[in-house]
């Protein structure tokens, strides 16, 4: 197999990567969005107390980072990956 044709696959394989961890970061954000929403509203219409708040808002939280980290983690392989294919 030749090198281009390595590099092209190595290409894809990391844009499939990145796709599902972007799928991943993008439910994440949207649970983020529900829980501070429903939080918010059931609140303010008297439907939860102080305390279910307070755990909706550091579930949302904790939604966030997990679904955040995988990101992360991927782009910073795919940086390495590219750095080194650059030299």
């Amino acid at each position: 197999m030749q090198r281009s044709t390595k590099v092209y696959l190595e290409i894809e394989k990391s844009k499939i990567k990145r796709e599902k961890a972007r799928l991943v970061l993008e439910k994440s954000i949207f649970l983020y969005f529900l829980f501070m929403l429903i939080a918010v509203l059931g609140f303010i219409y008297n439907y939860i107390g102080s305390f279910t708040l307070n755990a909706l808002i550091l579930l949302g939280i904790i939604i966030l980072i997990i679904g955040t980290i995988p990101y992360l983690v991927i782009v910073h392989k795919e940086e390495k990956k590219i750095e080194g294919f650059m030299k």
